[in-house]
């Protein structure tokens, strides 16, 4: 077999670093590793072919947003308080090219496109923005993206993906990402929080994982639901109340949540509930001006789900998803989420009471697929992310259906492949 071959460079802005600092939020600072995404593109619809041509369009976008080409580095005030700041310093972006010796599998599960792990040390010297492009011999082109989660959430991460590609593909006619504002105070976008609920328990933000002792090696399991299945699941899933609601993502989230609960039952601790950490955007609970720029930076508003292992396990498939949309309605107001803001700053620094034994975060309203991250020969045909912690599921939108990719312990994997219940609205990749 013919080895690879890998070409490497450092986008930077053409204009000198400003060298401004900017502090990062405490929301910021919870949040760590890098957000992986991979997107996979047909030979058909590829437009730039080569890494000189992606590179062109990324320094266009960093000349007009160069904090994106920055660092963030650890800062200590004169009275020992550390912190971190967000730094034009013109550190830059990296970009790897890797020829393939092999073909792109039918299913596009592989494990080498993601140019760094989920978790890694993030230190001065790792940029927040690294691309790694996978060229297959069958010609699909993988372009595996990795961002540091301190820097931006989700939904800021596509908006500057779909900005290269804007960029790339020559688009003038679609209105550029407007960033007015670098700054880290999503509290401006809520109301003043209420001192007498800000609770200094750390939000739900860790994930339980095995016991101490040796590290269990992990794998990634993903299951497909088609548009057809998603369909069967939300009309055993409806509440018989017409008072009441659930949304197809409350539906995935409970199969996957029932099923990740069965096969890693030896967490579960006797006589203790079953948690689970959804996290979802705050702009959709803020009150923002019309026509002013989308919060750039993180917003991740979490809510946790909390139920007996028997309610979870035992009970009727259509109580779970009805669970999770009560704690959304009941934990995710303007006031809640200006409560969970300041709540970042009380806790900041204070051991975490508790982890959530599974969480779940849900891409599905962004156009991963769509016509918005077209770089210029079409848009691309699959989505993925990579390995995170034990426990962590991400929903992916396809263009057929949902993708659910579970990260779990590798010795518990074959008991989530023989779940019933997820075979019967999931086909595993």
């Amino acid at each position: 077999m013919t080895s690879q071959s890998t070409v490497q460079m450092t986008i930077k802005p053409d204009r000198p670093p400003s060298g401004s600092r900017i502090p990062l939020h405490a929301i910021d600072r919870a949040l760590y590793g890098f957000v992986p995404l991979n997107l996979f593109f047909k030979p058909s619809s590829i437009g730039p072919t080569q890494l000189q041509d992606f590179a062109t369009s990324l320094q266009e976008v960093l000349d007009r947003l160069p904090l994106i080409a920055g660092s963030i580095y650890d800062v200590e005030d004169a009275h020992g308080v550390k912190s971190k700041e967000l730094v034009d310093d013109g550190r830059g972006a990296d970009l790897i090219w890797v020829d393939s010796p092999v073909a792109c599998p039918d299913s596009f599960e592989h494990p080498d496109v993601s140019p760094r792990p989920f978790i890694v040390n993030c230190a001065d010297d790792q940029p927040l923005l690294t691309v790694k492009f996978t060229k297959f011999t069958c010609g699909t082109l993988a372009m595996g993206i990795s961002i540091s989660h301190m820097f931006v959430d989700c939904a800021s991460f596509v908006d500057l993906i779909k900005e290269w590609a804007r960029v790339s593909r020559g688009d003038s006619k679609s209105n550029p990402l407007a960033i007015t504002s670098w700054d880290r105070q999503p509290e401006k976008l809520f109301p003043p929080p209420t001192p007498t609920v800000i609770s200094e328990d750390r939000p739900l933000a860790d994930v339980a994982t095995s016991p101490p002792g040796r590290p269990r090696a992990l794998t990634m399991s993903s299951f497909f639901f088609t548009w057809e299945s998603l369909r069967k699941l939300k009309k055993v899933c409806t509440p018989t109340d017409p008072n009441e609601w659930v949304s197809t993502g409350d539906c995935v989230a409970a199969v996957v949540w029932r099923a990740s609960t069965v096969a890693r039952k030896a967490l579960l601790k006797p006589g203790s509930d079953v948690h689970l950490l959804v996290a979802a955007d705050g702009r959709r609970h803020a009150k923002m001006k019309r026509g002013t720029s989308k919060y750039f930076g993180n917003l991740v508003m979490p809510y946790a789900v909390t139920l007996s292992p028997s309610s979870l396990l035992e009970g009727s498939l259509a109580s779970v998803p009805l669970a999770c949309r009560r704690a959304l309605i009941e934990q995710l107001t303007e006031t809640t989420c200006a409560n969970i803001l300041a709540s970042f700053g009380n806790i900041e620094g204070k051991p975490s009471p508790g982890a959530a034994d599974s969480v779940i975060s849900s891409w599905t309203k962004y156009p991963l697929v769509g016509d918005a991250l077209d770089f210029g020969g079409g848009a691309p045909c699959w989505a993925s992310t990579s390995q995170m912690h034990p426990g962590v599921v991400v929903v992916v939108p396809q263009k057929d259906g949902y993708l659910a990719s579970l990260t779990i312990e590798a010795e518990w994997e074959s008991s989530l492949h023989t779940v019933d219940e997820l075979l019967m609205y999931a086909k595993r990749m």
